[in-house]
């Protein structure tokens, strides 16, 4: 079983993984794509992946399509309260050190935040998967 949270900022759906929990898994851009259809998964407008470590936090950004994007500020945003409502830095002050004092205090300020967790299940991670290899065979 795989946790997603879903946030909602300024009416847009943002989900968060970390792809460095024990047993975790990466999802490829036909992944993605399943992930956040909002027919078939779990739906959202942005994939945050979380991939980093307590002393060095990184993140990958995909578009609901699976194309890899360019972090934008609202995504630091959501991914910093991520990183300390699950305790994933070991403190405030090594997320603002990662990702700057600003995006640090701006993901508690300001504008609500709407949050969801969701438990995807291990047949759908599969299908994840499955969307992925199916993909990789496509294009290889």
């Amino acid at each position: 079983m795989m946790m997603v949270m879903s946030y909602t900022v300024d009416g847009k759906e943002y989900l968060v993984l970390n792809a460095s929990a024990e047993g975790s898994f990466l999802p490829g851009m036909a992944g993605v794509r399943l992930l956040a259809d909002r027919h078939q998964g779990v739906g959202a407008d942005r994939v945050l992946v979380f991939t980093g470590t307590k002393a060095e936090p990184s993140l990958l950004v995909y578009t609901p399509e699976g194309e890899a994007a360019e972090a934008e500020p609202v995504d630091y945003k959501v991914l910093v309260r991520y990183l300390a409502e699950k305790h994933l830095a070991a403190s405030p002050a090594e997320i603002a050190h990662a990702f700057g004092d600003r995006a640090f205090v701006e993901a508690f300020e300001g504008g609500e935040v709407a949050r969801v967790e969701f438990r995807v299940t291990a047949s759908f991670v599969a299908r994840m998967c499955e969307a992925d290899e199916r993909a990789e065979r496509l294009v290889g």
